[in-house]
């Protein structure tokens, strides 16, 4: 299961001196850990900003990196290590400046689904509390997975909201993958693992450190099309984690707040300074829809007509299945129609088109008129 090169993998980036820019201007310059490990300590310090300090901790210990150990302790937690030479490499996540050159996953879960990030103060208000929740079931609802950092407060929230509606949700921790951080989520850490993921780039059993919680909200951001700050002070995580958004080119909004409220000051300074105001889930929805960095797409019975966008560099989608799709499909010979009409079509009672089409509406795939017809958006 676990060859020697995937092995390397690993032992490169449990070496402590060795963070991920170094480990992957390590590789950058000689293809691989392997070769990484096969090099004297005069080759290793040609690769930039490797000094003699670095070169001796690589090959002092290279062998003293307990690698099957970890792949034992990896079994037994029924994680995996995904790193940057594998085809299931997260698409977002290798785009930007400084993706992990690896990272340990517990939980079955599929990093092609599109994902919006949450955030904000572990000291939130109640009604922080309620908008995060509010938004992650929301937006679990309509397709995405929720990412957050499992931290006290807004995370917290954020995934519980996810995993109430039925969702996907996935948390980047600042520890190892198999420390529970805070303690007292290790219901929400279990709830993740059966309902999503827990990611974390460092090395298993690695305390929760200050200086971790910085180096792992860049993951949080690069998994996802977009990160809403929901309560944050000026200063703390969650405006480190939206500048790192910015910066990585992704989209980024906030809640406003009360103007008297500390945990509010954050978020209406970024609204002030061009940072989208978030109103509502479809406030986000609609963003990333009509930038085009998002596609609908659904699937029945009939797969003939599968890729239309080029194959190189596909877009996400949110896929319609199951009622869903047979619905959306009625549309392609009406323009609009109400609720019989769409039940004779479709074949599907008018008790569950309702729901269904509330739900695609939702989405802002349909659009119902005044007169309460419904007809298709996109």
């Amino acid at each position: 299961m676990f060859n020697d090169d995937y092995k390397d993998y690993i032992r490169l980036c449990s070496i402590q001196d060795v963070g991920h820019i170094t480990a992957m201007r390590l590789i950058n310059f000689f293809g691989s850990p392997t070769e990484v490990f096969n090099a004297s300590k005069a080759d290793l310090m040609q690769v930039e900003k490797v000094g003699a300090r670095t070169a001796n901790s690589i090959i002092e210990n290279k062998d003293k990196i307990d690698v099957e150990k970890i792949c034992q302790r990896m079994s037994a937690l029924g994680a995996r290590y995904i790193h940057i030479g594998m085809s299931s490499y997260p698409t977002l996540l290798r785009k930007i400046p400084d993706p992990p050159i690896g990272f340990y996953v517990i939980g079955d879960y599929d990093f092609s689904m599109p994902c919006i990030s949450i955030i904000g103060s572990r000291n939130c208000s109640v009604y922080g509390q309620i908008t995060a929740r509010k938004f992650a079931s929301a937006l679990s609802r309509a397709g995405f997975a929720i990412v957050s950092g499992m931290a006290r407060g807004i995370d917290s929230c954020a995934h519980f909201g996810a995993l109430e509606a039925g969702g996907k949700t996935v948390a980047v921790l600042g520890c190892g993958a198999d420390v529970i951080y805070p303690p007292e989520n290790g219901e929400l850490y279990n709830r993740i693992i059966s309902d999503g993921a827990i990611v974390s780039e460092f090395p298993l059993g690695s305390r929760a450190d200050k200086q971790n919680f910085p180096i792992r909200n860049r993951i949080v951001a690069g998994l996802s099309l977009a990160t809403l700050v929901v309560e944050s002070d000026t200063k703390g995580g969650s405006m480190i984690t939206a500048r790192i958004a910015g910066e990585q080119g992704r989209d980024v909004f906030a809640i406003p707040g009360r103007i008297d409220q500390a945990s509010s000051r954050g978020c209406n300074a970024l609204i002030r300074d061009g940072v989208r105001l978030a109103t509502c889930p479809e406030d986000i929805i609609d963003e990333l829809k009509f930038s085009g960095q998002l596609e609908i797409s659904f699937d029945t019975q009939d797969k003939k007509s599968s890729t239309e966008k080029k194959v190189d560099t596909p877009k996400p989608t949110i896929n319609l299945v199951g009622d869903q799709a047979v619905i959306y499909k009625c549309f392609e010979t009406l323009d609009t129609a109400d609720v019989d009409t769409i039940s004779e079509k479709s074949q599907l009672p008018p008790h569950k088109c309702l729901p269904i089409l509330t739900m695609l509406e939702l989405k802002k795939i349909l659009i119902k008129d005044a007169g309460g017809k419904w007809r298709k958006r996109l």
